[in-house]
């Protein structure tokens, strides 16, 4: 998501006004993207382990390289193994961050980020290549675009749940950015009288931390999404009132969706680089820090200040 106005912009000096993007499978960014105009298509570098690890990763982006024939590759990371492969591969134009980190230089082109920038997050490294490289961001919203058949699918299956809908990001990718189940319960009781129906969203592998404390909930509020594909996941989002939760990729979402979003802070906070995002911190980098009072207090106090409801988008 906070890459969506860097890609744009790439896309936007190309004949096409297109660029493929190379990302892990487990960004599923194909599902994502999929009707975002400027990529014209996704691929997906693999991740490998063991001893051969850096060499197979070298030989899978050649391949890819070699069966896409970009005349550019944009690197908009540290990494040097695609940088490498790029140049065995032949691609004329090469590009990346630099930082100081000759295993990429070495196979770029420049202009390079300052070895003094490796620690600052990575929406000003964004910002910063940018500016080196003459690309026009107008704006870091996101702005995701969604699919009009996901949309229509939310839409079928929850559509006459009453409103405004609360989606609450439960999931997160790893314990210190993952706030207690027990909380988002209290948090969801607490806020009974704004939200008639609330939506705990996460993935498969957050259902068995947090179905258990949902059925300990008063039925019929609280409705567990675990199983929705990621084009769903956004689109409910999209169509709900606000967004509580961890920070992660539906956090994100949200705020590239244009919905209300309060994120709970862990460890390397996430800026607040959209106008629809604010923040909840620990403090010290501890996300259990944050209390049931202050997250129910950041939800009433935006629900009221920005008369917070449910959205309609048109479907397919």
């Amino acid at each position: 998501m906070w890459h969506l106005p860097t890609f744009r912009a790439i896309a936007a000096t190309t004949p096409e006004g297109t660029v493929v993007l190379a990302a892990r499978p487990s960004s599923r960014a194909a599902e994502v993207l999929a009707v975002e105009p400027t990529i014209a298509g996704v691929v997906y570098a693999r991740h490998f382990t063991g001893s051969l690890k850096g060499v197979k990763e070298v030989l899978d982006f050649w391949r890819i390289c070699r069966a896409v024939k970009p005349r550019a590759v944009w690197i908009l990371e540290k990494i040097g193994r695609p940088a490498q492969a790029a140049w065995l591969a032949g691609v004329p134009d090469r590009r990346g961050f630099g930082l100081g980190h000759s295993s990429q230089e070495q196979w770029l082109r420049g202009p390079f980020l300052p070895k003094a920038m490796r620690p600052e997050h990575r929406l000003a490294k964004l910002a910063a290549f940018e500016a080196l490289h003459g690309l026009k961001v107008d704006s870091r919203e996101p702005g995701l675009l969604l699919d009009p058949k996901a949309v229509a699918a939310v839409k079928a299956r929850f559509g006459d749940r009453p409103g405004p809908w609360l989606v609450l990001g439960v999931g997160a990718s790893e314990p210190a950015r993952t706030w207690p189940a027990e909380r988002f319960a209290a948090v969801s009781t607490a806020l009974a009288d704004l939200f008639p129906t609330v939506f705990w969203l996460g993935g498969p592998g957050d259902a068995a931390r947090a179905a258990p404390v949902i059925e300990a909930q008063p039925p019929g509020r609280d409705v567990a999404v675990f199983d929705l594909p990621l084009d769903q996941g956004a689109a409910l989002i999209a169509l709900s009132a606000g967004f509580l939760g961890n920070d992660s990729g539906p956090l994100n979402v949200a705020a590239s969706v244009g919905r209300p979003a309060v994120g709970l802070m862990g460890t390397s906070p996430v800026p607040a680089y959209s106008r629809w995002l604010s923040r909840l911190d620990g403090g010290e980098g501890r996300i259990a820090d944050i209390s049931v009072y202050q997250a129910v207090a950041a939800v009433r106090t935006r629900f009221t200040d920005e008369a917070w409801a449910n959205r309609d988008i048109a479907a397919a």
